[in-house]
């Protein structure tokens, strides 16, 4: 890994989809500069903004006055994003039991995050929090 640059990032952003993107944006500057291939970017970029959004529509009140945890840990090979969101919004329980192995059908306008974060990830864990709110976590390998 070049020098200077962290394998990690931990940020705390409003629950406002207006964020996305900024963080987003810091995950591939962080995967560039950690040499991961174009793919590989795009997969966890995607992966990231399937699960921040879902924080923020779905985990919140989605007005920006709370605050959606955001945690990235990158190496060489894989990559680990978690999010926790302050459960708020939708019953937490409605992602949990979603079956994220089956496709969404196309005349549905909505309703694939969970699905493409299941596909282009290793790992994919939900989890409710014992003090509400919602956890995801996501790995990513390279190659993958």
């Amino acid at each position: 890994m070049p020098y200077g640059l962290p394998q990690a990032f931990q940020i705390h952003v409003p629950a406002d989809l207006a964020f996305v993107r900024p963080v987003r944006k810091m995950l591939e500057g962080l995967l560039y500069g950690q040499g991961w291939e174009e793919d590989d970017v795009d997969d966890a970029s995607l992966i990231l903004t399937e699960i921040l959004q879902n924080a923020v529509e779905h985990g919140s009140r989605a007005d920006g006055a709370e605050r959606i945890e955001v945690t990235v840990e990158a190496c060489d090979d894989a990559l680990e994003v978690e999010v926790r969101d302050p459960g708020t919004g939708k019953d937490p329980h409605l992602a949990i039991d979603r079956d994220v192995t089956a496709a969404v059908p196309m005349e549905e306008p909505r309703g694939r995050g969970l699905f493409l974060i299941h596909r282009l990830s290793a790992r994919f864990e939900r989890e409710i929090l014992p003090a509400g709110g919602l956890r995801m976590r996501a790995r990513k390998e390279t190659g993958a």
